[in-house]
């Protein structure tokens, strides 16, 4: 069910909300200035919410419309949505998924944007992603992720980010700099697609999650689709900054992956990390094998070189012990969720 208090959608140079109609450019083409259906799919997100949807309504681009998708909340999050003027779509618990795709039909842009509800925009943020997409000629777009934890977790925020930017080797699922470029996927609390394509391949796998975002792209790069980074486009990600957190997170991933391995096959080079790990164990046997020795000590020698150099090119020294105990822990419980993962997509 749709509720309306506004449409969420500006004018140039008003404050009224009024009805927007779609573009009626060629498809596959964008106006200078189309229409950005930006959606919000929250879940209990009452406390983070208001400085989201602020976020978004100081948006500099001049045709935004914002929709908010209340995942069965049993706090105030569509009364936060309903005070904000934004269009709001109730609909009991059906998770992220279904909810985005629930945004995706009632949006009226050419081109469809996606944020969560911990996320605040930069007010260039719509605007770097149309403008990526208008001069990439992508499908989708991306951009980069300013991640805020809770004050006094300094250290662990440090570690956090040094840890993805060494894992960036195997995982795209964070980017921090500043070079515009193909990329293979884009996260979706920081992504924008046309709208036409997204449709067309039916959205969100409904009941996937996480990795439904990565599922979105490998279908859509199926039929064609290219995407691209925007480091221009910023948003500012509240984490809840505990290590507990930071496990669960890396569980549920690897299990993510595990599934979407089973729907997909092995396209990205993470999928071929537990294949790796599996080597590196069984070569360490040999050492059973006294002929084998110096081979074990060369092919050992080789990794621990490559590792070091990986931190070398991306992390500060002092960063280094953080990041190792990131690293363990994220390979570790990683693996947890790959091998205990369900066989269905949900």
């Amino acid at each position: 069910m749709t509720n309306e208090p506004g449409t969420g959608y500006r004018v140039p140079g008003t404050g009224d909300s009024q009805p927007a109609a779609r573009s009626l450019q060629p498809e596959g083409e964008l106006s200078a200035q189309p229409l950005v259906s930006v959606i919000v799919a929250a879940r209990n997100s009452a406390s983070t919410l208001p400085a989201c949807l602020r976020a978004l309504a100081a948006q500099d681009h001049p045709l935004v419309e914002i929709i908010v998708v209340d995942d069965g909340s049993d706090d105030d999050t569509a009364a936060v949505a309903d005070a904000a003027g934004v269009r709001v779509v109730r609909t009991p618990a059906i998770g992220a998924s279904a909810a985005r795709n629930l945004g995706i039909e009632t949006a009226r842009g050419d081109i469809v944007a996606f944020t969560d509800g911990d996320c605040v925009a930069d007010a260039g943020w719509a605007r770097a992603l149309v403008e990526g997409l208008q001069s990439s000629g992508a499908t989708g777009v991306g951009g980069k992720q300013v991640n805020v934890f809770p004050p006094g977790r300094r250290a662990l925020r440090d570690g956090f980010e040094a840890f993805f930017r060494a894992a960036s080797i195997v995982s795209d699922y964070t980017r921090g700099d500043e070079r515009p470029r193909p990329v293979q996927h884009n996260a979706s609390c920081c992504s924008a697609y046309l709208i036409g394509p997204v449709r067309a391949v039916g959205g969100f796998t409904k009941g996937l999650w996480p990795g439904e975002d990565v599922d979105l792209d490998l279908r859509l790069a199926a039929q064609g689709a290219t995407f691209y980074y925007v480091p221009q486009a910023i948003v500012h990600h509240h984490r809840p900054g505990t290590f507990a957190w930071f496990r669960r997170m890396m569980r549920r991933y690897g299990a993510a992956e595990r599934r979407l391995v089973r729907m997909h096959g092995r396209k990205r080079a993470v999928d071929y990390v537990p294949v790796l790990l599996a080597t590196v164990l069984a070569m360490q046997g040999l050492i059973l094998w006294p002929a084998a020795h110096g081979a074990i000590v060369a092919f050992d020698a080789v990794l621990l070189l490559g590792g070091l150099g990986v931190l070398w090119s991306t992390t500060p020294i002092r960063h280094w012990p953080t990041v190792m105990l990131f690293g363990v822990t994220a390979l570790w419980e990683w693996h947890i969720g790959w091998l205990t993962a369900r066989g269905e997509t949900a």
